[in-house]
């Protein structure tokens, strides 16, 4: 990739260089010699088109601090006039021994001749560089629309985990630039599933809660909660061996638990389905406890607990 990178300015610097060469036929007639003259005097445009391509365009342009872009780059095109015509006079006067040009390049006129060629080193260049990456961020949002297609696939047929998603995140990043807002976003979006996703996954394998109780932090495995039942401001947590008072209400310690393993029957109590041992009419059987099943909340009960799980002659 970079060897690739150093041929294509290789590549527009040889074309440039005989472009240029070609366009000064018309005041002297050896290209040749134009080529190598002009090889010795694009050495400074060069510098400052890379200055201009690797500093002035990423720290200013591209955070869009256009004010101090345009300002620095009219003082750079100032300064590279004089120092390359001092540097251009210098070579033609003592190298190829030529007084009257030396002496133009120190005018006026050579050193407009000197900005303006160092304005086209600069605007050709920035079209090539903006063409290239205009071709990269294209490129680049491609592969991230098909990431994210992929993804939504992956979360539709419940196949996905946080690690899947950790790596298309990592992914995504290497081939985004830093300064890709559309990409940010679509990173952001990222972010906020694979957060969903580990507090889903958090609560799914969560297997005890901590409750005060008489004084006491109390810590109870969620699969051993019979059935929790409201007492005024207190709730009752059953287990088969124990039962615990603690000041929290139904509705909140409803939330803390697994929703797969727990159903409310009643406005009054929620019981844990695996301890389930039978269902007959209003009534619901846990343990040695017989609770009644509210009507409002029968036909849910039914569905959730049983579902299509019941045998019968057909």
């Amino acid at each position: 990739m970079h060897l690739r990178k150093i041929m294509n300015h290789l590549i527009f610097w040889v074309l440039f260089l005989l472009l240029w060469s070609v366009h000064d036929l018309n005041y002297h007639g050896n290209v040749l010699e134009n080529i190598e003259n002009n090889a010795v005097t694009f050495i400074l445009y060069a510098l400052f088109v890379y200055l201009n391509l690797y500093i002035l365009v990423p720290k200013f342009l591209l955070k869009k601090q256009i004010t101090s872009y345009v300002l620095l780059l009219v003082l750079g095109i100032v300064a590279m006039t004089f120092i390359s015509s001092y540097y251009i006079s210098y070579y033609f006067e003592y190298v190829k021994l030529s007084t009257p040009t030396a002496k133009f390049f120190i005018s006026t006129p050579g050193r407009i001749a000197i900005s303006t060629e160092i304005i086209l080193s600069l605007c050709l260049s920035m079209t090539l560089f903006l063409i290239d990456e205009w071709y990269k961020k294209d490129g680049s949002l491609k592969i991230i629309e098909q990431k994210q297609i992929e993804t939504e696939l992956n979360l539709l047929t419940n196949k996905v985990s946080p690690e899947v998603l950790f790596n298309s995140l990592h992914n995504i990043f290497n081939v985004l630039g830093k300064n890709l807002t559309s990409g940010k976003k679509i990173l952001l979006q990222f972010s906020e599933l694979l957060n969903q996703q580990l507090l889903e996954e958090q609560k799914s394998i969560k297997d005890h809660i901590f409750i005060k109780c008489d004084g006491m932090i109390v810590k109870i495995m969620i699969n051993e909660i019979l059935f929790i039942n409201t007492a005024k401001d207190y709730i009752q947590i059953h287990t088969d061996t124990t039962k615990h008072l603690t000041l929290v209400s139904l509705k909140q310690i409803e939330k803390e638990l697994p929703k797969e393993k727990f159903i409310r029957i009643h406005r009054y109590y929620l019981v844990g389905i695996n301890h389930i041992k039978k269902m007959e009419g209003n009534l619901i059987y846990i343990g040695s406890h017989k609770i009644k099943i509210s009507r409002n909340f029968r036909n849910e009960v039914y569905k959730s607990v049983i579902g299509n799980k019941l045998v019968e002659r057909i």
